[in-house]
């Protein structure tokens, strides 16, 4: 019976930290953000794929009001992000996530997009990206502050938004 536990315990001792990716840690937060109306947004823009390429929308108004339905709904979070690898992982691509770029009047640009982090090295860029489920990041100059929106979540990491914008290149 002694044979057994010790089995067990080494067993369960050797498979600790075999290919464990650090966690976010997501809270909730008190932490207040002024959205822009519809009415301050100029322009709606969704920067993606591994050149970069900025898509508009077929429809800026609709668009536009529904992202801003979205912010109106979001919840504030914290999130603490585990610290990039030591060496960074270095492309020569664009191979973020789709990140919305708005445009204010004011000539401010916010920039949201899902949260994520690489951790790790891999050639497999998808077992490097870590996506923090559900949380998004809305970046305003040098200031990130996040918050929870599964839709708004979903239809940029899902590429769901590429029903509502122009997405066929100029020929």
């Amino acid at each position: 019976m002694k044979y057994v536990v010790v089995l067990t315990l080494l067993s369960s001792v050797s498979l600790v930290g075999c290919g464990d990716v650090p966690q976010a840690v997501v809270k909730p937060s008190q932490q207040t953000v002024q959205f822009p109306k519809a009415t301050d947004i100029q322009y709606v823009y969704v920067n993606a794929g591994l050149a970069a390429m900025s898509y508009a929308p077929k429809n800026q108004s609709e668009t536009v009001a529904q992202i801003e339905k979205w912010l109106a709904t979001a919840k504030p979070v914290s999130v603490q992000l585990p610290p990039p690898p030591n060496p960074p992982i270095e492309t020569n691509a664009n191979t973020n996530p789709a990140v919305l770029e708005l445009k204010l009047s004011s000539k401010r640009q916010i920039f949201v997009s899902p949260t994520f982090y690489m951790s790790g090295h891999s050639q497999d860029l998808s077992k490097v990206y870590h996506f923090v489920d559900g949380v998004i990041s809305y970046q305003v100059e040098n200031k990130t502050a996040y918050f929870k929106d599964p839709n708004l979540y979903n239809w940029l990491k899902n590429d769901q938004w590429q029903r509502q914008f122009n997405t066929k290149l100029a020929q």
